[in-house]
């Protein structure tokens, strides 16, 4: 068993917290340890972590099938 020094706002809410889903505080502090883990798993799973990830992510794009210069002049017409 570890013991964690909270201040008394944070002990009072996660008492709180506790209280009200009829959990104790140790095991609210668990279930929100385990969410918060898997929240940041998903997130980095999600994003690719090099640039060359996102090589050929485009490639079968139907905005950008055609003649290149063609795609350009049509992106640069839709500024002005």
């Amino acid at each position: 068993m570890a013991i964690i020094e909270l201040d008394d706002e944070t002990a009072f809410l996660l008492k709180e917290l506790a209280e009200h889903e009829h959990i104790s505080p140790a095991q609210l502090l668990k279930n929100l340890a385990q969410v918060h883990r898997s929240t940041q798993q998903a997130h980095h799973a999600e994003q690719p972590e090099l640039l060359t990830d996102f090589a050929g992510i485009l490639k079968n794009s139907p905005s950008f099938t055609g003649n290149p210069l063609e795609i350009q002049q049509a992106m640069r017409d839709e500024w002005s």
